[in-house]
């Protein structure tokens, strides 16, 4: 007769259940660990810019000829919750390009409530009077769920000691606003503009924020070295 299988003692039970429960815990560790390394590292996506999956080349443009400015462009709209969610970022990457750069937004119309905000835009622009209140517009609508169907609601919202709404009104009718205004919907339309935020570089590239705002910033970045090399060996 075979011998009989020793039978395991109750403590040897819990010792093993012990040792396959940490193991398990190990695994499980080491796949958080290897997960975070993979995803907080240049391994999660492609080190250089790719077309078609960071940006795109606009159409009927030759990349190889030199830009005459290295600009970026932001099509925004103060309607569009992520272009609210990335001014901010925004806001500090431009503190820190090259003096070489020009930054400038462009607010999309795609529609006629759309328009009207694009046109208080460039009434603050024109007026000196972004600072503050561009964000103050955006907080209004996303945070306060305001609506501006016209140049007044938005001069009544914004109207202070040094923002009066009857200065504001002048600059929002007036006629360097709306050529701007004019401008900006060439653009967008010339650039393929299809969604905001979208952001231009060099009159050659959009760069959309899908794959992250973070992404789309260190792509421009990398379009921007990108033109300047093109630039200097053209001199």
């Amino acid at each position: 007769m075979a011998p009989a299988a020793k039978k395991k003692t109750p403590s040897q039970t819990v010792q093993r259940t012990r040792n396959v429960i940490l193991g398990f815990l190990g695994i499980l560790v080491a796949g958080f660990v290897m997960g975070t390394f993979y995803f907080g590292s240049d391994l999660s996506q492609n080190s250089i810019p790719q077309a078609g999956s960071d940006f795109e080349v606009i159409e009927g443009v030759n990349i190889d000829t030199p830009a005459r400015t290295l600009s970026v462009e932001e099509y925004f709209s103060y309607a569009c919750i992520h272009c609210k969610n990335f001014d901010p970022k925004l806001e500090d990457w431009t503190e820190t390009f090259a003096d070489d750069v020009r930054f400038q937004r462009k607010p999309t119309a795609f529609s006629r409530a759309w328009s009207v905000l694009a046109q208080g835009y460039y009434a603050l622009e024109k007026a000196d009077a972004l600072e503050g209140n561009h964000e103050q517009l955006f907080k209004a609508i996303h945070n306060g769920r305001r609506s501006f169907s016209s140049g007044q609601d938005i001069a009544d919202y914004l109207d202070s000691e040094t923002l009066p709404a009857a200065e504001f009104m002048r600059a929002f009718d007036s006629r360097d606003v709306s050529r701007r205004l004019a401008r900006a919907a060439t653009d967008t339309q010339n650039n393929s503009i299809r969604a905001v935020p979208t952001l231009v570089v060099a009159g050659k590239y959009r760069v959309d924020i899908n794959n992250g705002a973070d992404r789309a910033l260190e792509v421009v970045d990398y379009l921007l070295e990108k033109e300047r090399a093109l630039i200097q060996g053209a001199m």
